[in-house]
């Protein structure tokens, strides 16, 4: 079980199966746990991000701090959109190890800069999701 501002681990089949968040897991910030998860996806920051005609268009731009977040390297954290998944186990042994989570104003503001009406939550087809995150479990 995770929680709400864990940082986990994992492959995203996004927009499918071939795409390069499915060949190496990236670090996702938890926005919502329970049933119906959600996630934002945070990356290693390239200057490319600065670009505004480039995506994400929204993000947060994180250095790595212990004291906030579990990040190893500048960090971009993308506010354009999340991945929702419904009814799936994420095993704890994806947390993080650095530190589990984000501080509680770095998860404050990421949910007041996703408040935007271009935010979209890209729900995942599980099937793939499983067969790519070996400790990823239905829950069905």
């Amino acid at each position: 079980m995770i929680d709400e501002k864990n940082v986990i681990r994992m492959r995203v089949p996004f927009p499918d199966i071939d795409s390069g968040l499915a060949a190496r897991p990236h670090m996702y910030i938890c926005l919502k746990s329970g049933t119906q998860k959600e996630f934002i996806k945070c990356q290693t920051f390239k200057p490319r991000h600065l670009f505004r005609n480039k995506a994400p268009h929204n993000y947060l731009i994180e250095d790595p701090d212990i004291d906030r977040n579990p990040f190893y390297d500048k960090t971009t954290i993308d506010c354009d959109k999340s991945f929702g998944v419904e009814n799936v186990t994420v095993d704890k042994s994806l947390i993080t190890d650095k530190r589990e989570d984000v501080c509680d104003a770095l998860f404050r503001g990421v949910k007041h800069k996703i408040n935007h009406s271009n935010f979209v939550t890209n729900f995942l087809d599980i099937a793939p999701l499983l067969t790519i995150n070996s400790k990823i479990t239905s829950n069905q």
